[in-house]
């Protein structure tokens, strides 16, 4: 969640906008606004776009965005 928060400033507007999208999500599935599938596929939905693969411009911050997001899909 930590490195979420990082990349939700990190400069990079596509790696912003996922972390923080993917930090709305584990916050609603805390909530109880999700069940657990639900939560896993919207997680992984963040990262399996085309869209990001275009718009990722640096590779390393792509590896560390997908990584957290793979981790918080499987933590649920």
């Amino acid at each position: 969640m930590e490195q979420l928060q990082a990349l939700s400033t990190c400069g990079r507007p596509w790696a912003e906008q996922r972390a923080q999208m993917a930090l709305a999500i584990m916050e609603q599935y805390q909530g109880g606004g999700l069940d657990e599938s639900e939560y896993q596929e919207l997680m992984r939905d963040l990262i399996r776009s085309d869209r990001l693969n275009e718009e990722a411009d640096d590779i390393d911050i792509k590896n560390i965005l997908v990584s957290c997001i793979m981790i918080g899909a499987k933590l649920a």
